[in-house]
Parts: structure tokens; sequence; C-alpha cells
């Protein structure tokens, strides 16, 4: 831990874009072995689970009794009760949902979500840095995933946000939203929540469609699947090396296809962010066996014309 090296530079985000269940918790995690970089999770639930739900922080202890996130909130705000998360919450919930991607398209609707979350994206700036001052960092990795929170982080004039747009075989990412899987670090809720097929086609394609619509032509932005990244991670590391401007960092692997992480600090997320030591990147295809073909069949036909953008299979294979 420690300060940052370099004052008033814009803070550097890289933020990971994507549906859910496309392996951003394990590519954001091996980003966090990275020297300079701090993998901090999904940082658009901070204030709910973090501030009101006291949930379980990425070392395994209640957010609210992590010196990490203890000294971002000093930092930040004077302490982590000087600051109202219900009015953040508020405040982000007013202009930061996909339901405003079609305003943030425009220049007018940018400047009406800016001065409606004002004191949200003011309050963003200041954690953000504080956590690169508290950390000694250079980058800050969110996978918060969401579209419309991404691209509200990029109106922040104190950010400079780096977009990973990730893929997964939308049939890969139903079947694993189909699947029943515990989580660990809720009280009130025992296992994750679920969606269904149809749910889960529709939503993978409403947010990879907004993330091209909104980063279209940014050139601050790479798209890389996540088969891919399984496939050849040194290259996948690489590429998102260069969007950052980050050439000459180190690679997070320890072998061709295999990462050790530390304990990391990551808010909410999948519960494989407590992982820690050697990891191997296997390419996890069980739903090509496993999965209800009615269910495939479903997804397929309403991914079909991103599923062909984004070269999957419409037959996988086994």
């Amino acid at each position: 831990m420690g300060k940052r090296a370099v004052d008033n530079a814009p803070t550097k985000v890289l933020y990971i874009a994507g549906f859910g269940r496309s392996g951003s918790t394990i590519l954001s995690n091996s980003l966090g072995q990275v020297e300079g970089f701090f993998s901090a999770g999904e940082l658009n639930f901070i204030w709910k689970h973090a501030l009101i739900e006291n949930r379980l922080c990425g070392c395994r202890r209640p957010s609210r009794e992590c010196p990490v996130w203890r000294s971002v909130f000093d930092d930040a705000f004077g302490g982590m009760d000087k600051v109202d998360a219900r009015e953040m919450m508020r405040l982000q919930a007013s202009g930061a949902r996909t339901r405003h991607i079609p305003r943030m398209l425009t220049s007018r609707g940018r400047e009406n979500l800016k001065g409606r979350m004002g004191k949200f994206l003011d309050a963003s700036a200041r954690l953000y840095e504080a956590i690169l001052s508290v950390t000694g960092s250079r980058v800050i990795v969110d996978s918060s995933k969401e579209p419309a929170y991404g691209y509200a982080m990029s109106m922040v004039p104190e950010l400079d946000v780096r977009v990973l747009h990730l893929i997964r075989d939308p049939r890969a990412a139903a079947y694993s939203w189909l699947k029943k899987k515990a989580q660990p670090d809720s009280e009130d809720r025992e296992f994750m929540h679920r969606k269904s097929a149809l749910d889960s086609a529709v939503l993978w394609d409403a947010w990879n469609a907004s993330i091209e619509a909104l980063w279209h032509g940014s050139g601050q932005n790479r798209r890389l699947r996540y088969e891919d990244f399984i496939a050849d991670p040194k290259d996948s590391f690489g590429r998102i090396l260069d969007l950052l401007g980050e050439p000459d960092a180190g690679l997070p692997l320890v072998g061709e296809r295999e990462v050790k992480l530390g304990i990391s600090h990551t808010v909410s997320g999948n519960p494989n962010r407590f992982d820690t030591g050697s990891v191997a990147l296997r390419q996890d295809d069980e739903w090509t066996k496993e999965m209800k073909p009615s269910d495939r069949n479903l997804v397929t036909g309403l991914t079909f014309p991103l599923l062909k953008r984004y070269d999957y299979p419409l037959t996988p294979k086994h």
C-alpha cells in the first residue's frame, strides 16, 4: 500500500463490460496480480453491498472491517458513514441504468444525465481516486459489466476509462445462469440469482448491442471473447495491456495457462473471487453436453445475429 506515483493525472480504469457469467471474475482477478493493478470487483454495487449490506470483501472480511476499504472511504469521504450510501444508490439509478442508454447516445441526453447524477459522479471520482491513492496502484480493474454504469463513469472528467468488451458464447452464459450456485458473501441469500434461458438470451443481446453502440469508434475499447482468453491467455493479456498503455507491465501468468491468485479486495461478484493460489485456465464446455436442447435452441435463435458477428458456431462441438 502507498501513495500513487503520479498526482493530478486522470485515474486510469479498465472497465470490463459484458453480460454476466462471461468470465469477468477470473479475468479481473488475474489482472489484479499485475504490478500496479488493483482488482476492485463490481464497484457499481459498492454502495449497497459494501456499505449497506456489509457483504464480504474478497479478503473474506465484512466490507466495513476490511482495512483497505476502510482506508479508501476515510481518504475519499472521511469515513464509511460520512457518505449517504442510499442517496448514492438513488442518484446512480436515476441515470446509470439500461433504460438510460438511449439518452447516452445523444449530446443533449448526456448533459441531462450529467446534471441529474452530478453528486454521484463527483462521489465516484473521489472513490476511484482514493482507491489509487490508498493502494498505490496505476490501474483500477472494475468488473461491474453493466454498459450504462460503465458509460456513466466515462462521463467523469477525472477518470480515464478504457473498456474491455468481454463476450462469452450466449449458450454457455445462459447455462451458467440456469445453474444453482451458492452465494457465500451474503447472510440473506443462500444461492445466487438465476435467470431463465429466455431472459439470459434477451439480456445478452441487449447488453452486447449497447456496448457496441456506446463505445463505437471511441478508440478506448477492445473486444475479447472469453473462449479466446482461455485458449491464449498470453496474447489476451498483451492486448489488454496495450489498450491501457501499459505494454511493459509483467503478465500475471505462472505457466502457459495458469495464474497464481493472491488475496483480493473485490466488491461483489462471482464466488470464485475468493479463490487464491494456482488456478488453471480451462475451457468450461459442460453446457455443450448438459444443456437442454430446448434451452440451447432457444438461446441460439434469439442471439443469432450477434452469434454470427462474434464468430460463434450455430452448432457447438462437444
